[in-house]
């Protein structure tokens, strides 16, 4: 079954909305507060009732207008259209009416089986779904969805087997429980304490031995006084029944003579006899009536039929004139049309001239003839991109070109620094001062040892080199040489700078002067000067190594340059090519070249518009001609009509309308005059045929009287009732004789016996017969006397036997244990039974779960192994139990709760796919209707879940729901089946 239409009149914010859906996916597409979930309610009122009012208000009131309701479409497999609708402005079921294929009406069972049986509560959760149903198991384990679950695989139906073993644990329970104070529990220790309270109190004197002989010897007495007391009782009671039999035998002998003495043949008449001739007779009579009324009505018939007019020439005519009178009716509106299309051709006429003036007065035949098709706009908007991309490209490739151009100029405006060998000079002076400072240095250190001087020199060799490493190693990059002068410098002034202000020998103190003057220093500078002098040297060769990168970035960056402009020269010509497309484009399309594709939309709206009002203003110019030679063929006929009944209208055209409205009078009343005539022939002929059945009638009638007469061998009805009279009187006597006979019967015993006792009672007297029972009625008054006297003997006897038993204490506690005792089986024989039907179902549902699952968690495994990726490949569903795990590939189980909000609402939707087949494979397929219930899968699952839901959708239809556009492309890739709610 599917919903071909969805109809609402009111409902939250919808009101005289439609909507028509397809077989297999439908995919409603909305924006937030579109009316989804209200829809998705409102399918479900329709189906099911309104639900409750909330807060005394409405839940989903007619906020837009219109009645509260609406109506469903359905359609069968066998293709049978059923429309079920209902309406209501509280909560509750509302006015159904749900109406067959073939007219007829019901209510709530019609829809019942037309939906299989699935009520409101499977609905909701299995079949018209969200994501709040989807986001927890409760939805799926209440009694009729649980039963939908396990009932199938189980053989249960709708019944939890894990709730019928609770309920048969509750009620063992209630009953016994080990170690409790249950009611068997109480009865058992009761039981014991009485079994010994009664073995103590049980004794066997020898009064008691004596009294039970005793009580013996009179019972047995008792039976010999019962059986006499029955022979003489049964002796009293046959002279009772001799006593009653004697008047009543008297008085069925007289009748006997009687009826012997009378007239036997009496008893064959029948007891309805005159009753049978009073209704023969009271047909005669109706029969001659009848035929009376005939004759008046034939005689008034043929009275009537002569004084009838008809004229032949006007009735032969008569349905040209009907038709020309209902086509005179016709023409008012016919006028009124003319008029219509007339200012209809204007309007469009004025549309044509107006899309004309609009694009600047082109003719009308080339505006119409442009090509508006969807494909044609679709190009221009293809076109406009290509050129709006290959600008936006260009310019970006411009701005990019500038960029360069800009850092290449400011490459190219550094300050020139000093040069290299200048540099390299003032360098090798000062490494010839430090090896100057580190020989006067190590000469110092001879002066005290032999050994120091090599050593010395070996320390000054070392630090230099570790401090040019470090300087290095601190100095990467452009300042690399620089920060390693710089250290080098420093460890020399460190080996140096024990020496203190001290000078050189006479030698030594020329050639520092002289290398003092190399670098601009004057001859008396002292160490410190000489470090900075190193400083401003190590600068000064950073600041030429970074002169020289920028050199390199300069010329890289004009390579980059030529680059930049080949590129930006391939977006110009890119450009330029899209612009030429497009101008060819609108030459091929015989548009203007110097429009933009905007306008040249607007100029292809303006020729569809203008073509649409073309089409429209042609038809209407036809269909006015039309009309105006419907006009003169109409007024051709009405003339021929005229000259063939005898009228001249010559050309006025009211003369002719009202000649025509004459005929039409005047053929009404020959009509009818004519309609009479046939009615009075076959009224009369009918009458006729109606006279001779009467006829027969009466002779029949009389026939059987005569015949009834006949055969009670009577002459005339009076001797017939004369007869019936005496017969009445003799079935009275048979009647008194028939009713004594049973009261003799009833006294005798027997009808066979009533001849033996009227012979009896009539040989004995009354008087003796009387004696004779009072003898017998005093004999067993003695004999009753004796037993009741035997019987209150036992009765004392008993009381004294009770007594020697302990009395009353003994008696009741044996009482009370019988009773106990009884209970105690009762409640133990209850206890077995639910104890083995528990053992049975725990055995049963654990087998069940061990060697297989139902079909609807196998259908959901498949599913949601599909949905996963197979990540999970078993789900493990306890029968009628309120929860689910699944086991991962390895085996691992996992509770619901384990798994990711995403995960666990993939299984819900596995599972409820699962139902939704095993539903249908025993009955009609339900619509499955889902809203919005993929939000929270990635997008691979999210992906295989529509997949899913397309291939459900080949076997149920499917309503889905939702406000993401992406869902709507993966349901329906090429947007066939969605529909917007906007």
């Amino acid at each position: 079954m599917r919903i071909e239409r969805i109809e609402i009149d009111g409902f939250g914010r919808f009101h005289d909305a439609h909507w028509a859906l397809g077989d297999g996916l439908t995919v409603l597409l909305g924006a937030n507060e579109a009316g989804k979930t209200t829809l998705l309610n409102g399918l479900r009122a329709l189906l099911f009732g309104f639900e409750p009012t909330r807060d005394g208000r409405t839940w989903y009131p007619a906020l837009a207008g219109g009645r509260r309701g609406g109506r469903l479409v359905l359609r069968t497999a066998q293709g049978e259209r059923w429309t079920v609708e209902r309406h209501g402005d509280r909560g509750g079921a509302g006015a159904l009416a749900v109406r067959a294929p073939n007219g007829n009406q019901g209510g709530q069972e019609t829809l019942d089986r037309l939906l299989h049986g699935a009520d409101a509560g499977l609905f909701r959760n299995i079949f018209a779904f969200g994501l709040g149903e989807l986001q927890t198991f409760d939805t799926l384990s209440t009694d009729g969805v649980r039963g939908r679950i396990y009932g199938a695989g189980a053989g249960l139906g709708g019944t939890s087997a894990v709730d019928l073993e609770s309920r048969l644990r509750q009620a063992q329970d209630l009953v016994f429980k080990p170690r409790g104070q249950r009611p068997l529990n109480v009865l058992l220790t009761r039981i014991e304490v009485l079994q010994r309270e009664i073995a103590d109190l049980a004794r066997q004197p020898e009064e008691h031995a004596a009294a039970h002989r005793e009580r013996a010897e009179l019972v047995e007495r008792t039976a010999t006084l019962r059986a006499e007391l029955r022979s003489w009782r049964q002796q009293s009671i046959r002279l009772a029944n001799l006593r009653t039999a004697g008047p009543l035998a008297a008085e069925l002998a007289t009748l006997d003579a009687d009826l012997a003495a009378g007239d036997a043949t009496l008893e064959a008449l029948p007891r309805d006899a005159v009753v049978v001739l009073d209704r023969r007779l009271a047909a005669v009579a109706e029969a001659r009536t009848a035929l009376s009324t005939i004759d008046e009505q034939i005689d008034a018939a043929r009275v009537a039929l002569s004084g009838l007019q008809l004229d032949e020439r006007l009735l032969a005519a008569g349905d040209e004139i009907a038709a020309l009178r209902d086509e005179r009716a016709a023409r008012s509106a016919a006028d009124l049309r003319r008029r219509e299309l007339a200012a209809a051709e204007a309007r469009h006429a004025a549309a044509v001239t107006e899309q004309l003036e609009r694009v600047g007065g082109w003719e009308e035949a080339r505006l119409i003839s442009l090509d508006d098709s969807i494909a044609s706009i679709e190009a221009t908007r293809e076109l406009e991109r290509s050129i709006a991309q290959a600008r936006t490209a260009n310019a970006s490739m411009q701005e990019r070109l500038r960029g360069v151009v800009d850092e290449t100029a400011t490459g190219d405006a550094e300050d020139s620094l000093d040069g290299d060998d200048q540099l390299d000079d003032r360098s090798a002076v000062l490494r010839q001062l430090d090896e100057l400072r580190i020989r006067r240095a190590a000469d110092e250190a001879g002066g005290r040892s032999s050994i120091s001087r090599p050593v010395g020199l070996l320390a000054a060799a070392v630090l230099l080199v570790t401090g040019l490493a470090i300087g290095w190693l601190l100095g990467a990059m452009l300042v690399g040489a620089l920060a390693g002068v710089l250290g080098a410098a420093l460890l020399v002034a460190l080996v140096l700078r024990g020496s203190g202000d001290r000078r050189t020998g006479p030698g030594g103190a020329g050639e520092r002067a002289q290398l003092l003057a190399r670098i601009g220093l004057e001859a008396d500078a002292d160490d410190a000067r000489v470090y900075r002098a190193g400083e401003e040297l190590a600068a000064a060769r950073a600041r030429r190594q970074l002169a020289r990168e920028r050199a390199a970035a300069v010329d890289l960056r004009r390579s980059e340059l030529g680059r930049h402009e080949r590129d930006a020269a391939r977006t110009a010509a890119a450009v330029a090519e899209a612009e030429r497309s497009w101008r060819e484009w609108l030459s091929t399309h015989a548009m203007p070249s110097d429009l933009s594709p905007e306008a040249a939309r607007q100029l292809l709206a303006a020729a569809g518009g203008a073509r649409r009002s073309v089409i429209e203003r042609d038809e209407h110019r036809q269909s006015l001609a039309e009309a105006a030679r419907d006009d003169e063929a109409f007024i051709e006929r009405v003339d021929a009509l005229l000259a063939s009944i005898g009228h001249a209208a010559g050309d006025d055209r009211d003369r002719r309308m009202a000649l025509l409205a004459g005929a039409v009078d005047q053929l009404e009343r020959s009509r009818a005059d004519h309609r009479r005539a046939s009615e009075l022939q076959a009224g009369g002929a009918s009458l006729a045929a109606r006279r001779e059945i009467a006829q027969a009638r009466v002779a029949a009638a009389e026939a059987a009287v005569a015949d009834h007469l006949a055969a009670a061998g009577c002459p005339d009805p009076d001797a017939l009732r004369h007869r019936d009279a005496l017969a009445a009187e003799r079935r009275v006597i048979v009647a008194r004789a028939r009713e004594l006979r049973a009261g003799l019967a009833a006294v005798a015993g027997s009808a066979d016996a009533v001849a033996a006792l009227m012979a009896e009672a009539g040989a004995q007297d009354a008087a003796s017969i009387e004696a004779a029972q009072a003898e017998a009625h005093d004999r067993a008054e003695e004999l009753e006397a004796n037993e009741r006297a035997a019987l209150h003997r036992i009765g004392a006897l008993d009381a004294r036997i009770r007594e020697l038993e302990a009395a009353e204490e003994l008696g009741q506690r044996r009482q009370e244990l019988a009773a106990l005792e009884g209970q105690a089986a009762a409640m133990g024989h209850e206890w077995a039974v639910r104890a083995v039907a528990l053992r049975l179902l725990e055995e049963t549902r654990s087998r069940y779960e061990r060697e297989r699952q139902p079909d609807v968690v196998r259908a959901a495994m498949s599913h949601f192994e599909r949905f996963t990726g197979g990540r999970y490949s078993r789900i493990v569903a306890p029968p009628g139990g309120a929860s689910v795990r699944v086991e991962t590939e390895g085996g691992e189980g996992r509770t619901t709760e384990e798994l990711s909000r995403g995960t666990a609402e993939q299984l819900y939707l596995a599972l409820r796919f699962g139902l939704i087949e095993e539903f249908a494979s025993h009955a009609e397929p339900l619509p499955v209707v889902m809203d919005d219930i993929l939000v929270n899968f990635d997008s691979e699952r999210a992906e295989r879940a529509a997949i899913a839901i397309r291939d459900l959708a080949e076997r149920h239809q499917v309503i889905y729901f939702t406000c993401h556009p992406w869902t709507a492309r993966l349901l329906d890739p090429d947007a066939a089946r969605t529909l917007s709610l906007e």
